[in-house]
């Protein structure tokens, strides 16, 4: 896989009755170290909160049968998603911190030479009461 790939991201969480969910897509970057696939992406936003452009820096760890999405700069969180597994922490934001949860039924990774298809299915619990069954897909693929 190139160093330059492009991220898409989908969002889904199944109590809400929003059928398209959350997408984005963005350019980053690449490597694999110690069999490990490390991919890094900025999402950019306007924060309708405060009216500001915000940024957010993601690093994405995918190993065997284990994804890690790690979120800095507008909002903090680590989330660790492995099939039968349940991933406690925070999410932070501006405005506060929440206990998060997530509780993974599904982890499905896909390698080619020039593209990486995962697919999750999670649990979300925020401060201790469940909010949603979640779907997130992620395809990260080489940019010519």
């Amino acid at each position: 896989m190139n160093n330059n790939v492009l991220v898409t991201v989908h969002g889904l969480q199944h109590e809400i009755d929003d059928k398209e969910g959350i997408q984005t897509k963005q350019t980053g970057n690449y490597r694999l170290v110690a069999g490990k696939h490390i991919i890094s992406y900025k999402e950019y936003f306007r924060d309708e909160e405060t009216g500001r452009d915000a940024t957010i820096s993601n690093l994405l760890k995918i190993s065997g049968d284990t994804v890690t999405l790690t979120k800095r700069g507008a909002t903090n969180t680590e989330m660790t998603f492995k099939t039968g597994k349940t991933h406690t922490g925070f999410y932070e934001t501006p405005f506060g911190s929440m206990q998060m949860s997530l509780d993974t039924t599904r982890v499905d990774i896909k390698e080619a030479d020039d593209k990486i298809e995962i697919s999750i299915d999670y649990g979300l619990d925020m401060n201790y009461s469940h909010v949603s069954d979640c779907t997130i897909t992620m395809v990260i693929e080489s940019l010519n």
